[in-house]
């Protein structure tokens, strides 16, 4: 699929953060509505899986709703919990910006993440796709950063409160491809989506592979190795590099 413009063409939509990768939806705008995955309206109406996964040692829950069928093997129970591990990963690690910025105090411990994954299927992130970033067409991860900018040009600030909508059939089709099962697909969405929210991004080709080389250092201590740069040749989804850095 082609990638997005890099323009984002509703400037009161979410801001972009690298093609097909939107971040938070500007202040005071309205978010998804009652047709969408991430509203409350359908968080209300869901089946009784959206629960927030036991956290591992060191790693804070995740919430997984499934709004696509799960994948074989499952990823729930599983996703959930190694993305909760890879943010203890990333807060261990004392990167410039981690999930946890809030300083604490004697009296105030820093508020932990608060991270939702949602499961959607080719329509529905085709649907998302063209309504906050006016691109057409199916994308692997779409980023919600719901913290406030603490200025109009800054990134947000303090802990993660997001939504990442991952695309469950785009990881299908890729992990085919590429020799692994969806749900090892699907963990490199979202550590790609976090680290967009911790400020990283891959619009040039160091940056590009910067990026992609942290993600594969994360799947690898996490014990699933290098998922993006197994196989790069035949990546079909859109965590694509720039034309320039391609070898």
């Amino acid at each position: 699929m082609p990638p997005a413009a890099d323009a984002d063409p509703d400037p009161s939509g979410p801001r972009r953060h690298s093609p097909g990768r939107p971040g938070s939806p500007a202040p005071g705008t309205a978010g998804p509505d009652a047709d969408d995955p991430l509203s409350p309206a359908a968080r209300s109406a869901a089946p009784p899986n959206p629960t927030p996964a036991a956290a591992p040692p060191g790693g804070p829950p995740v919430t997984l709703i499934l709004d696509a069928p799960d994948t074989d093997p499952p990823a729930q129970g599983w996703l959930d919990v190694m993305l909760g591990r890879a943010l203890a990963l990333l807060d261990a690690a004392s990167t410039p910006a981690t999930p946890n910025t809030t300083a604490p105090t004697p009296d105030h411990d820093p508020a932990p993440p608060n991270l939702t994954i949602v499961l959607a299927d080719d329509a529905q992130m085709a649907d998302l796709h063209q309504r906050y970033t006016g691109v057409a067409g199916t994308t692997d991860v779409l980023t919600f950063d719901h913290r406030d900018p603490t200025a109009a040009d800054e990134e947000p600030a303090g802990p993660l409160h997001a939504d990442l909508v991952l695309g469950r059939d785009v990881a299908v089709r890729e992990a085919q491809t590429r020799g692994h099962d969806a749900r090892t697909e699907l963990l490199l969405y979202a550590v790609h989506g976090v680290l967009h929210l911790l400020g990283e991004d891959d619009h040039d080709p160091d940056a590009y592979r910067q990026m992609h080389q942290r993600e594969d250092e994360l799947l690898t201590a996490l014990g699933v190795g290098p998922v993006f740069q197994s196989g790069i040749a035949n990546r079909k989804s859109e965590i694509t590099p720039p034309q320039e850095a391609l070898p």
